[in-house]
Order: structure tokens, then C-alpha cells, then sequence
């Protein structure tokens, strides 16, 4: 179709075409004639322009090199003394009248220091480079060195200048120079002739391109040649730009004409064509008109049919045709009953028919059910209206149908779907509520919940919430009942649309029952651990209770001695009294530390520090270290923050962990029995490392199971307590090999936002 298109509107408008290639043609030929006219004009002066530069380049090298040869002729005479300094002068004078461009004449010793020349004066002028200049010194030891003359680098003094080094020897020493400066504007301006200058603009450049003369030059961007400015060189470059470029209005003013007459005859040719086209624009007004209907028609998926005022179908739209299977022609100039309606709902059929034609049609339209043709039934919504033309007769009825079969299924499950939601809401053992989220308003609740929280009368209520709004889970006691619940929060949307909360509560209360005798369980079982710990130690403990008793019967006999001699030596004995009261100190210490290590009492919390935590364990443990020749090693950073626990439980983890490590490495070497105690911190908690040499882990996956002991007369309830015990700190407990053999506990302490006052300054 769109290709049929395409090929009726090229063949209707080819000859438009083909008459606007003609012109367009006329004009590039045209254009393309002016463009090689000017191209060739421009190579033309172009080629003219570097003829005049390189004609100008010989000349003023000729003259350079002239005067070149009268300075060395100079030179020769200085160094054979055949001048004198009035001569020297008498040839400068006339060699500067010649050339205005020089500024000095002058010739200097082998140390630089002027001898004389011109002009005379008696300090040298501002106007004029320095003797000491380095572009000065540079050009006269290049010409000593190389033995002719040298020009200078570009001296920007006052005004640019380039001096001429000319050397002179006697036999081959070296014994000065003869210096000619030249003026690079004055050389400008003198050695260019009159022609040039009215013909180019003219412009020194250096070998930066940066502008020496003149300096009221304007770089052109035209027609453009550069060429060296030789022989005094170091990039000096002369530059032309063609002053007035000679315009002829010959051609175009002819290729204006031209074109004024290509305008006419396209505006000629438009309005032929405008007029052409308001004659087929009504032919494409009514064609489209035609085709956007037919395809409003095509596109609606509501069925459209129109009956006259008598009932009979006079109209059916595709969309009505698929709905039911007919076709247009089988369906035009029908009346009642339709093929469409199905038997058993004839009656209902025809009523909503009559109605139709009475005009008592509902807003909200008919709900029908029609058939196939293949006999399969279907949901429509019918909606009708007078049908009215445009002159504003009634011409019969318009009804639009819409398919619902699916809709009214998806309602049908949804009800469904409902009814299942609430029948296993129903179900539950668990109490489920809905509140609205704004007023608190309760919206429902399942079986569980209304015989868990009786409420006096129905009615509506508002709940207080359980849980705070930014909360999911949270356990809760019930004050009414004293029982504990689980209480879950969800935010959903409920079925009018509004926002409310979810809450799911579960009775917990033997859950909490059963976690506190388990916790019961485990404190009676680390006192009994802590108790078996003493016994094992016990042995251990008498020796080194046995140490301040003997030294205290030691001291106290030795002070009865010095009381005894004459006269009583009562400085020795008050030092001997103060060692007593020592020992008896550090026995105190020791047994303190067993009783508050073996007693029985309430988990607390307090202020812990890791220094003082690990001072009981060490000093319970280091006779049974030493006795199995086992190195303790801390490793402890002395800024750890503090933290929050009870330092009795946390004690007997370390004791614990130590302990098992020495029992570890009693089949170890010698030099390998060592345990390193480290902590570091890791921002929101400490971990504490106790890492031995021993021989390893056998079975990581049964390591805290309760009784389970890779010791003989071992419990297997130590590391099961360890991790309970960090448990109720909030913290946990792992095991991992140790790099380079053994094993080491990693024990992980939570660290608290802010530490209690009243228990850290205790």
C-alpha cells in the first residue's frame, strides 16, 4: 500500500522534479565557473607576489653583502695597521651616509672594550644594545671562534636591531672586531622599493613569528607569502600581504542577473504548482476523511452496532463481527431475535432489547450474556443511546458492547482468593489484627485474636499500638494476662486503598519460660565449672600460698631476733614488719581471687577492662604454666576502650581458653610452647585472640557441642559455657587454625555507645 503510495505521488510530481534538477544544475555551473575564475586570479598574484619577494630578497642580500665586504676591508686594515682610529671614523662616516639603516659603526678589542668608531661619544646612548649584552657577546666570540663574520640573534632593545660581527687577527690571534649595528626598521623601510610598498603590506617577523617592523603592521589574513630574510638569518622572515586586491564587477553582476532569473522562474514555477495543489487538496481531504474512519472503525476493540427506529440492525462494526463470530453481511437488515443470543437467556435478551427501543436504557448499561457462533458464551456490558444525524432527526439507536468475560472471572477469583485469605487467617494460632495507620482504627481480626484480647461490646475501636512505627519485631507483655508475645508489624495498603498495619502476635511465654531455665542451666553449670577448675588447681594454689606463709614465719622470726639482742635493733625490725604485712597482703590477694572466682552469684553488669580482666586467669594459671613450661605472651594495645559485662563470667572464658591452651602443648617441644594473647579494635567491637602451638583442630564441626572433650578426664562442657557465656554478652566465639600450626579462640565483645556513669566511676 505505502509503496503504490509512493509511486503515484513520484509519478505525478517528476516533472517538477526533473524542471527544479535543471535549474539547480544552472546554478552549480554557474558557480563553479566563478569558483575556478577566482581560483585562478589568486594563484596568479600569488605566483606575482613570490617573484616580488624573491627579487627583493636578492636585493637586499646584495646589499648586505656590499657592505659586509667594506667592514672586513676595514677589519684587514686594523689588523695590519694600515688605518688609524680618524680613518676608521672617515670610512664609517661615509659607509653610514650610504646605509641610514646602520646605527653604529665600531670596533672593539679581544676583552670587547670599545676602541672607537661611530658615533663619537662619551657614554654609550640609551638607544643603542649594550656592549655587555649576551646576544652582543655571543655574536663577537662566534666570529673570534669561527674566524668571519657572524650575525647577532635579534637584540629587542629599544629598536629591534641585528649587529654585524666582523673579526680581525694578527697572524691567527685573535685581536678584536669590527661591530655594525643595523636599525631592522630603517632596514625595512630603506632597502624596499616605492612599487612594493604601495603594491604589499610589508612585516618583519622573528623566529616566533612575533611582529619586529613595522609596528603599526597589521597582519592580514589574505592572500599571504613568507620568505627568509637573509643573510642575517636566525628565522627572520619577510612577509607580504596583497595590499588592495582589484575587484571586477563584470562577473558578478552577471551571475547576479542570472540568479535573479533563476529566482523567477522557480517562483513562476511554485505558484503553477500551488495552484495544482489546492485543486487535489479537497481529492485528499475526502480520501482521508474516508480512510480515518474505516480505520477508527478497525482499531476500536468495542463492539458498535446501530439499529433504526424499528429494531433492525443497520450497522456492525469489525469489533461486534469478531465478538460474535458473524460477519457484516449476515448480520445487516436482521431483526429479533438475534443469532447472538443465546437460548437461555432469550427472555433477558429481549427485555433489555424493548427497553432499549422504549429509551429507558440505564446509565450503567445492560449486563448481558450473548453466544458465538461456534456456541461459546460470553460476558458483554451494553450501553445505548439515541442515535441522532446531522440535521438532528432520530434516526434509531447506537449501542456499544464491551467483552467483561474476563474481568468478571478475575473478580470471581479474587472473591475467592478472599474468601481462602480469611478462611486460613481464621486458621491460625496466631492472633492477626489490621489497624488503620493514621486514626488507629480496628479493621480486623482473626478468631485467635478476638478470643486472645476480648474486647467489652462490638463496636469500633482504636488499638494502641504494640510496636513503634518505625519498628517490625518486637517481644511484648501483655499486662492483662502476663503473658509474652512475638509481635510482627507490616505496612500494606488495604482494600480501599488507605494505609494500615499488619500486626501478627504469637504467644511466646513457654519460649521465654524455656530460655530461662536454659539460662539457669548454664550459670549452675559455670559455677560447677568454675569449681572443678579449682580443684584441678588446687595443688598449684597451696604452693603458692606456701610462698608468703614460709617468708611470713621467716620474717616474723627474724624481727623477734633483732627485738632480742641489746641494744634492739628497731629500724631493721620495723622493715622486717613491713615485708610481713606484704606477704600477708599478696596471700589476701590470692585468696580473694579464688572466692570471687569460685562464688555463686547473679550475672551483673560493670565497666571491664581487658588488662584487668586477664590479671585473675594469669595469675590462677601461672603455676600450672610454669610447671608445664608454657610462655604466656600479651600482646595487648594499651588504648582498648572499655566495655560493658560481668567481669567474673568473662574471666572464666579467659581462664577457660588459657587453660585449655597450656593442657594443649603438654606433648608440644619445649620452644614451641607458647600462647599469644591479642586484642584489637574494630569499631563496634573488641576481638580478643588466644593462640597456642599445639596440635591443631581435629574436628572443627564438634568443637562446642555440649560433652564432647578431646581430653581424657575432660568435662566437654568448658568451650559450650565460653560461647554461652558471649552469647549473653551480645558477642560469639570461633575457632580457627593457627598460621604456622596450632589453634586460636577469637572472642568478639560488642562495645557499648556510651558507658554507663555510676558502674565507670565505681
Amino acid at each position: 500500500m505505502r509503496i503504490q503510495s509512493f509511486l503515484t505521488r513520484f509519478i505525478g510530481q517528476w516533472p517538477w522534479l526533473l524542471a527544479y534538477a535543471a535549474i539547480g544544475m544552472m546554478v552549480a555551473a554557474l558557480a563553479g565557473y566563478a569558483w575556478m575564475e577566482d581560483q585562478q586570479t589568486r594563484v596568479q598574484r600569488e605566483n606575482t607576489m613570490m617573484q616580488d619577494l624573491l627579487w627583493q630578497q636578492q636585493g637586499v642580500r646584495l646589499y648586505l653583502q656590499t657592505n659586509q665586504n667594506a667592514l672586513e676591508n676595514m677589519a684587514y686594515g686594523l689588523s695590519a695597521g694600515a688605518i688609524n682610529p680618524t680613518d676608521f671614523n672617515t670610512r664609517a662616516d661615509a659607509l653610514m651616509k650610504a646605509s641610514p639603516e646602520l646605527m653604529t659603526v665600531e670596533h672593539v678589542d679581544m676583552a670587547g672594550r670599545r676602541l672607537g668608531g661611530l658615533p663619537v661619544y662619551s657614554e654609550r646612548p640609551s638607544s643603542l644594545p649594550s656592549l655587555d649584552d649576551p646576544l652582543v657577546l655571543e655574536a663577537i666570540d662566534g666570529a673570534a671562534t669561527l674566524g668571519y663574520p657572524v650575525y647577532s640573534n635579534i637584540i629587542e632593545h629599544e629598536v629591534p636591531t641585528v649587529i654585524l660581527a666582523v673579526p680581525y687577527f694578527h697572524g691567527t690571534v685573535y685581536q678584536g672586531a669590527v661591530l655594525a649595528s643595523y636599525s631592522l626598521p630603517q632596514l625595512l623601510q630603506q632597502r624596499i622599493p616605492w612599487w612594493m610598498v604601495q603594491r604589499y603590506d610589508l612585516a618583519l617577523l622573528d623566529g616566533r613569528g612575533l611582529l619586529l617592523a613595522p609596528t603599526d603592521a597589521v597582519l592580514k589574513i589574505g592572500i599571504t607569502r613568507e620568505i627568509g630574510f637573509e643573510p642575517p638569518g636566525h628565522g627572520l622572515r619577510l612577509r607580504a600581504s596583497l595590499r588592495n586586491v582589484p575587484t571586477s564587477w563584470s562577473l558578478p553582476a552577471l551571475i547576479v542577473l542570472v540568479l535573479v532569473l533563476f529566482a523567477l522562474l522557480l517562483w513562476a514555477l511554485a505558484q503553477v504548482r500551488r495552484r495544482m495543489r489546492e485543486r487535489l487538496a479537497v481529492e485528499d481531504a475526502l480520501h482521508d476523511e474516508i480512510r480515518f474512519r474505516a480505520a477508527m472503525e478497525h482499531s476500536l476493540i468495542t463492539g458498535l452496532r446501530a439499529m433504526d427506529a424499528e429494531g433492525k440492525l443497520i450497522y456492525v462494526n469489525p469489533a461486534f463481527c469478531n465478538m460474535v463470530g458473524w460477519s457484516a453481511e449476515e448480520m445487516i437488515n436482521l431483526k429479533p431475535p438475534f443469532p447472538f443470543w443465546p437460548p437461555e437467556e432469550l427472555t433477558r435478551c429481549a427485555s433489555a432489547y424493548q427497553a432499549i427501543l422504549s429509551g429507558q436504557s440505564p446509565v450503567n448499561g445492560f449486563q448481558l450474556r450473548f453466544m458465538k457462533k461456534n456456541g461459546e458464551r460470553f460476558d458483554v456490558r451494553l450501553y445505548a443511546s439515541k442515535l441522532v444525524d446531522g440535521r438532528g432527526e432520530h434516526r434509531g439507536w447506537m449501542a456499544s458492547l464491551y467483552d467483561v468475560t474476563e474481568i468478571k472471572r478475575e473478580r470471581e477469583a479474587l472473591a475467592a482468593s478472599r474468601s481462602q485469605l480469611r478462611a486460613v487467617l481464621e486458621g491460625l494460632e496466631a492472633a492477626v489484627s489490621v489497624t488503620d495507620a493514621h486514626t488507629g482504627q480496628l479493621l480486623y481480626r482473626n478468631r485467635h485474636h478476638a478470643s486472645t484480647f476480648v474486647l467489652p461490646v462490638d463496636g469500633d475501636y482504636c488499638l494502641v499500638p504494640l510496636l513503634p512505627e518505625d519498628a517490625q519485631l518486637a517481644e511484648c507483655a501483655d499486662p492483662v494476662n502476663g503473658r509474652w508475645y512475638s509481635v510482627q508489624r507490616r505496612s500494606l495498603d488495604w482494600v480501599d486503598g488507605r494505609a494500615v498495619w499488619l500486626d501478627i502476635a504469637t504467644d511466646i511465654t513457654d519460649l521465654r519460660t524455656a530460655a530461662e531455665e536454659s539460662r539457669l542451666r548454664n550459670e549452675r553449670l559455670q559455677h560447677t565449672a568454675r569449681l572443678v577448675s579449682m580443684g584441678e588447681l588446687a595443688s598449684s594454689l597451696a604452693h603458692e600460698l606456701n610462698q608468703p606463709l614460709a617468708a611470713i614465719s621467716s620474717y616474723a622470726a627474724a624481727g623477734e631476733g633483732l627485738l632480742n639482742v641489746e641494744p634492739p635493733a628497731v629500724s631493721r625490725t620495723r622493715e622486717v614488719l613491713g615485708k610481713i604485712g606484704d606477704q600477708a597482703r599478696r596471700a589476701g590477694q590470692i585468696i580473694r581471687g579464688i572466692r570471687d572466682f569460685a562464688s555463686k552469684r547473679a550475672p551483673r553488669e560493670e565497666v571491664c577492662r581487658l588488662a584487668d580482666l586477664l590479671a585473675v586467669p594469669l595469675q590462677l594459671l601461672e603455676p600450672m604454666a610454669r610447671k608445664a613450661r608454657v610462655k604466656i605472651v600479651q600482646e595487648i594495645p594499651a588504648d582498648l576502650p572499655p566495655f560493658v559485662g560481668d567481669s567474673v563470667m568473662l574471666e572464666q572464658v579467659l581462664f577457660n581458653l588459657l587453660k585449655n591452651s597450656v593442657e594443649a602443648m603438654e606433648s608440644q617441644p619445649i620452644s614451641k610452647r607458647e600462647i599469644r594473647i591479642g586484642a584489637v579494635n574494630i569499631g563496634e567491637a573488641l576481638e580478643v585472640t588466644v593462640a597456642d602451638r599445639g596440635p591443631g583442630l581435629a574436628d572443627p564441626s564438634t568443637l562446642f557441642q555440649p560433652f564432647n572433650s578431646t581430653k581424657r578426664d575432660g568435662m566437654g562442657i568448658g568451650l559450650n559455657i565460653c560461647r554461652s557465656v558471649l552469647e549473653q554478652h551480645r558477642g560469639h566465639l570461633r575457632a580457627e587454625p593457627n598460621p604456622g600450626g596450632g589453634c586460636r579462640f577469637i572472642c568478639r565483645i560488642p562495645l557499648p555507645a556510651e558507658l554507663p556513669l555510676e558502674k565507670e566511676t565505681s
